[in-house]
C-alpha cells in the first residue's frame, strides 16, 4: 500500500469525482497536499489519518520500564 492516496481513494473519502471539488474539500477540511503535473492533488495517508481522528501511537509511554526479571 502507498503512502500516497490513490486518486480513486480520494474520491471515496471526499465524494469528489472532478479535480476543482476535491480541492475545495481539501481546503475546507485543512488537509494539506501537493498538486501534481497533472492537476490531481497528492495527500499522504498520515493527512487524513490525522484528518479523521487517527493518532498513530508512535512513542512508548513516559513511564514505561522495561521488565528483564524473565531473562535470568
Amino acid at each position: 500500500m502507498s503512502e500516497i492516496l490513490t486518486e480513486q481513494e480520494l474520491m471515496v473519502i471526499s465524494d469528489a469525482s472532478t479535480r476543482p471539488t476535491m480541492l475545495a474539500w481539501l481546503q475546507s477540511n485543512g488537509i494539506p497536499y501537493l498538486v501534481a503535473r497533472s492537476g490531481w492533488p497528492r495527500v499522504h495517508r498520515k493527512a487524513i489519518e490525522r484528518a479523521l481522528g487517527v493518532v498513530p501511537d508512535e512513542k512508548p509511554a513516559k513511564d514505561f520500564v522495561f521488565n528483564f526479571d524473565g531473562l535470568k
